[in-house]
């Protein structure tokens, strides 16, 4: 897992991120199962059957198999979806190979990485969620969001949700979809901290 350090997103290059400003897959891990866990925590609480420690689970493993690349930028997989195909088949091998590493929970594992890469249970749903959502933020972290973005990854969001089973899952995340995509470039993180700093 510590090679995750050391592995970047090179996906990002094709969004204008430069080579010193690229994620890696360690940050991107953690920043992804963290949004996730609020996430799922609000659906939870507002009523819908989930099952939080499995969003988790999805969410530490859900690029694992990038070590040995495949990382494949949205707008390259839609201009060229044999490419998506391709890279899904190298990244499902690659997960396969990794399954070794982990000893007595190597099938569990092998069935996580099946799992999301088909992304069909409202957890893995909720965690490919997360996964937009953080590639999202980085690029506006950096500095390099545009509305493009949001014209990009709304859709395939609202797609997602449109997939759940909960309803109440459903429900509360298009509205927090819905909130984000409108919301997400009015203020920068300087400015949050500042409103919300005790006066």
């Amino acid at each position: 897992m510590e090679l995750t350090r050391s592995q970047p997103q090179y996906g990002y290059a094709l969004a204008g991120i430069q080579q010193d400003e690229l994620s890696n897959l360690a940050e991107h891990h953690y920043l992804v199962t963290f949004t996730a866990w609020q996430l799922a925590s609000q659906v939870k609480k507002a009523g819908a059957k989930i099952d939080i420690q499995k969003v988790l689970e999805f969410c530490l493993i859900h690029d694992l198999g990038e070590l040995f690349g495949g990382d494949i930028a949205m707008p390259y997989a839609r201009a060229n979806p044999k490419a998506k195909i391709h890279a899904k088949a190298f990244e499902e091998e690659n997960q396969r190979f990794l399954s070794k590493f982990f000893g007595n929970q190597s099938d569990y594992f092998k069935e996580l990485g099946r799992e999301i890469l088909n992304a069909k249970s409202d957890e893995c749903i909720i965690a490919k969620i997360a996964d937009y959502i953080e590639v999202t933020h980085y690029k506006q972290y950096v500095k390099v969001f545009s509305k493009f973005d949001t014209d990009l990854v709304k859709p395939k969001l609202m797609e997602m949700i449109g997939k759940m089973k909960d309803p109440i899952a459903k429900r509360e995340l298009n509205k927090f979809i819905k909130s984000w995509t409108v919301n997400i470039s009015k203020k920068d993180i300087p400015e949050i901290l500042y409103e919300n700093a005790e006066k």
